[in-house]
């Protein structure tokens, strides 16, 4: 058991910090994710990466968390747009606003396929949904994110 956790826990803590955007929230839902892992060990398919599977647990339970706390949502400085300083601030913090208001399932997967770019068919898998799922969550996260940068700006 003990090696299984040292396999899985950085992909299941870094999964989990992209959630909470929260370092201690993000341990707290790790170590859910294990508890809930091993007790639902009797479902792990085999032939599938226990790694994946317990990221996969991590998020949920990050998400979970999440539910009962609404912690700020922190955005790296790299996503903001490249206009005056100021413009870029108003951006990031736009940004920051309305991924914040995003459910923590749809930012997880638009971080995911935007700023990590993984596959559709990777994040389905990792989420346990199907690949149309994710593309409508995507579409759906992007349309709420431009609709708020127009209505910003007019």
């Amino acid at each position: 058991m003990a090696a299984l956790v040292r396999i899985a826990t950085p992909a299941a803590l870094a999964a989990a910090r992209r959630v909470t955007r929260d370092s201690r929230l993000a341990e707290d839902a790790t170590q859910e994710g294990f508890l809930r892992a091993f007790r639902a060990l009797g479902r792990y398919r085999s032939g599938s990466s226990f790694k994946a599977w317990v990221r996969t647990i991590a998020i949920h339970a990050a998400i979970d968390l999440l539910r009962r706390r609404r912690p700020e949502f922190a955005l790296p400085e790299s996503l903001a747009s490249p206009h005056s300083e100021e413009s870029r601030h108003e951006d990031a913090d736009l940004l920051r606003a309305v991924l914040a208001d995003l459910s923590p399932l749809d930012r997880e997967i638009l971080l995911a396929r935007e700023i990590e770019g993984t596959s559709d068919q990777e994040i389905a898998r990792r989420f346990d949904t199907t690949v149309t799922a994710v593309r409508v969550r995507v579409h759906r996260a992007r349309k709420r994110i431009r609709a708020r940068f127009r209505e910003e700006r007019s």
